[in-house]
C-alpha cells in the first residue's frame, strides 16, 4: 500500500502525462494518490477532474485526493501531502515526470525484501517538457548507501526526488520537508536522515525526469547544506 504526493503549481500542459503513468503501474496493491494545488492559475484542476472521468482511472485500484495549498511554494505542499498520506510508504511525482510501467512494483519489492532501508531512489531518463530524451545522458546515481552518503556529504545529489520512495517513519527523526536552504528542500531532507536510515537506489533506469533551466537556482544552496550537516556529523557522530 503506497501513498504518492504529487504538488502541482501551473503544470496543465504535462500533468495528463504524468497522471496516465501512475495509473499504468503493475503494482496491483492499494495505491493513494494526493494531488496538492499549489496556487494554480491554469487549468489544473480540469486535468485533474477530466483524468477521474477516464476509464483507467475507474477501473483501477487508486483512490485520489485533492488538496489545496494556498502557502506558495513545494514545501508546504509536500508537507501537506504528506500529512494527508495513509500507508506508510510514500512516493513522490511531480506534474511534468513520467514513471516507467514497472516503477512501483520494482521498489515495493525491493523495500519488502530489505526492511532496513528507508529511503529509495531509482536512475532516471532526462527529458525535455515534450517528453523527448535530450542528448545529454544522466549520470548514474549511486546505489549502495555508504556511496549514496558519500555524495551527500559533497554536495551531490544521488537522489532524484520523483523517483523516491520512503518510509514514512523515517519523518519521526528526521523531521519533515523545509526550505532553509532554497530549491534544496530533497537534498536537506536526506541529509537530515542520514544519520540514522538507510539509502539505495536501484539500478533501472525508471523515470522521464523533465530538465528545465531555472535561472534562480544556485549550487551554493547544496554545496552550504552539506557543509553544515558535515560540522554537525563531526560534532555528533554515530555512536
Amino acid at each position: 500500500m503506497i501513498s504518492i504526493v504529487m504538488p502541482v503549481h501551473n503544470g496543465g500542459k504535462t500533468l495528463r502525462r504524468s497522471l496516465d503513468s501512475l495509473i499504468s503501474q503493475t503494482f496491483k496493491g492499494s495505491t493513494q494518490l494526493i494531488c496538492v494545488l499549489n496556487c494554480c492559475t491554469d487549468n489544473s484542476r480540469e486535468v485533474i477532474d477530466e483524468f477521474t472521468e477516464s476509464d483507467a482511472y475507474q477501473k483501477g485500484n487508486m483512490n485520489l485526493d485533492i488538496l489545496n495549498s494556498d502557502e506558495k511554494g513545494i514545501v508546504p505542499a509536500l508537507n501537506k501531502g504528506i500529512l494527508s498520506a495513509r500507508y506508510s510508504l510514500i512516493a513522490r511525482q511531480d506534474a511534468d515526470d513520467l514513471w516507467y510501467p514497472e516503477k512501483l512494483f520494482k521498489q515495493a519489492l525491493f523495500m519488502s525484501a530489505n526492511p532496513g532501508v528507508g529511503i529509495l531512489g531509482t536512475q532516471i531518463r532526462l527529458v525535455d517538457q515534450s517528453g523527448v530524451p535530450l542528448s545529454g545522458i544522466a549520470k548514474p546515481n549511486p546505489c549502495l548507501d555508504k556511496d549514496i552518503k558519500d555524495a551527500l556529504l559533497r554536495g551531490h545529489n544521488p537522489i532524484a526526488h520523483p523517483s523516491v520512495m520512503f518510509r514514512k517513519n523515517i519523518l519521526e527523526r528526521s523531521g519533515m520537508y523545509d526550505d532553509l536552504f532554497p530549491m534544496a528542500e530533497d537534498f536537506w531532507l536526506w541529509l537530515k536522515a542520514s544519520k540514522w536510515h538507510t539509502f539505495a537506489n536501484l539500478p533501472d533506469i525508471l523515470v522521464d525526469y523533465t530538465s528545465t533551466h531555472n535561472p534562480d537556482y544556485t549550487p551554493n544552496s547544496p554545496l552550504l547544506a552539506s557543509y553544515c550537516m558535515t560540522q554537525v556529523l563531526n560534532h555528533f557522530p554515530k555512536k
